[in-house]
């Protein structure tokens, strides 16, 4: 839970969400129903009840974007439906609510429903008493969202660098280890909900510690950033590639099975080895391929890709070897 938290900030955004309003929102349902106003109290209930379901779909689908959505809008149809039942005390809630919806969601999603929650509380005549009352709540109300805006569009950014500084290799542009343990988990859920395929490439570099010895390691890192174009030039957009260690890398590849994974794997094999030496000296790689196996987790299907991955190397390198199943089949080196 700690490590998942971690890993997905808008996830931990909603938790953190759902947490305070069960904190702050608890209380005050309370309190209605001990004064005698068991209307506003149900909908303090109802608002509690949809927070935690909505939070409970994010951890149980990772579909975090819709659960956001439906957090806005249930704080701030809270808020309307407590401004139209109850006094000037529960427009009050809506400026925390304004501040909520542009951290949880984009730009626009949260100009909508932060704009429909203004102008559905300021019609209220329970809660807002006179024109100027309204204009008052109108303007101040604006004003929060514009700094929440400013605020939520400036932090995004920020942390949007900040992740592609952290999950991307600095050399070959390639993701990282940590990004690829992110990518794993996403690409597994999306297969498991619609069926198809999934496949990994695990493959290192040929005699790379020689191509370091030999003549240094610029020249081996000009090899890296050589391997890693032409891989990019040889897979898809929707393709994932990833550097995992000093010369091992990965591509995950979507929708491709296990003839898909054998034709890409052998394209690229073919490809640096036609394309990428060092010094007049060829390079070439060892693959390790292997489908995604429903059921299995993303360590044993990776470790499954490695383990083929190292068996091409001793069976000669600069071949392929494909595991379809959890054990190892005989090999089958292309």
């Amino acid at each position: 839970m700690k490590e998942r938290i971690r890993s997905d900030f808008h996830l931990a955004l909603i938790t953190l969400f759902a947490a305070i309003t069960a904190l702050g929102v608890t209380p005050f349902a309370i309190r209605r129903f001990l004064q005698g106003q068991p209307l506003t109290g149900i909908v303090d209930l109802a608002i509690l009840l949809c927070i935690g379901a909505g939070a409970a779909y994010a951890w149980r689908t990772g579909r975090t974007a819709g659960a956001a959505t439906f957090l806005a809008a249930t704080y701030s149809i809270g808020c309307v439906a407590v401004a139209h039942i109850a006094d000037f005390s529960g427009v009050l809630w809506v400026y925390p609510v304004l501040v909520a919806n542009f951290l949880l969601n984009g730009r626009a999603t949260s100009l909508l429903i932060s704009t429909l929650a203004i102008v559905g509380i300021a019609l209220s005549d329970t809660a807002l008493p006179g024109l100027s009352t309204k204009l008052a709540f109108v303007a101040t109300a604006t004003v929060v969202s514009l700094f929440s805006f400013v605020f939520a569009s400036r932090a995004q950014m920020q942390r949007l660098q900040l992740e592609a500084i952290a999950l991307r290799d600095p050399l070959t542009g390639a993701s990282n280890r940590r990004g690829m343990e992110v990518e794993l988990r996403i690409a597994m859920t999306a297969s498991l909900r619609s069926g198809q395929p999934l496949g990994l490439l695990v493959f290192d570099i040929d005699h790379f510690k020689s191509i370091n010895d030999d003549f240094g390691h610029e020249a081996g890192d000009e090899v890296l950033v050589r391997v890693a174009d032409v891989v990019r030039a040889n897979t898809r957009t929707d393709d994932r590639f990833f550097r995992t260690g000093g010369e091992e890398f990965s591509v995950l590849l979507p929708g491709a099975g296990v003839d898909a994974l054998r034709e890409v794997a052998g394209k690229l094999r073919q490809a640096v080895e036609r394309e990428v030496a060092c010094r007049g000296r060829p390079v070439t790689i060892s693959i390790g391929a292997a489908p995604f196996l429903p059921g299995e987790s993303a360590s044993d299907w990776l470790a499954r890709a490695d383990g083929a991955m190292y068996e091409a190397k001793h069976a000669g390198r600069n071949r392929t070897v494909l595991r379809e199943g959890a054990q190892p089949p005989a090999q089958r080196a292309t």
